[in-house]
């Protein structure tokens, strides 16, 4: 009953960890378009690209240290709300190509001066499209891997 106990908070600490880790990840990710005074209109989706990037990634490759483990329900859950969430995300990468197809990659840095809205455009556009493009190959492998997950727990008792 202890070893059950202290695994338990080891993953929950495990988990607060990986947490805290993404939010200051995100954080410093941004640090730089918050700090210039840039109107960029996707700092939601960038945001969310971001902890989707992170905790996806940790839930494919480190499933059997979470607490989704065995959690049957949830993953099967977990299986369907990603199917819109795909969606969501793909919808929100396309939204920002289409904000730089028609607006240009500089308008959000028009009161910036040109070496400074070079750096940061190229910034804000490589940052945004490695996150969004991560997070999207993430969360179309999730669903498999739940699925497996749920598959191997049930028939060998693994997880």
């Amino acid at each position: 009953m202890n070893n059950k106990s202290s695994g338990f908070q080891y993953t929950l600490v495990l988990e607060l960890l990986i947490l805290v880790f993404t939010i200051v990840l995100a954080f410093l990710v941004i640090l730089p378009l918050t700090n210039s005074k840039v109107e960029y209109p996707f700092f939601t989706e960038n945001i969310v690209f971001i902890f989707t990037f992170i905790l996806v990634t940790r839930y494919v490759f480190l499933l059997k240290y979470s607490l989704l483990a065995k959690q049957q329900a949830v993953k099967v859950a977990l299986v369907f709300i990603f199917i819109p969430f795909i969606f969501y995300l793909i919808s929100g990468l396309h939204g920002f190509r289409t904000f730089l197809d028609e607006e240009g990659m500089y308008y959000p840095m028009r009161n910036l001066s040109a070496d400074e809205a070079q750096r940061l455009g190229n910034y804000m556009y490589f940052e945004m499209v490695f996150f969004g493009s991560g997070a999207i190959v993430a969360s179309i492998i999730f669903p498999f891997r739940m699925i497996i997950s749920v598959w191997t727990l049930k028939n060998r008792g693994k997880v």
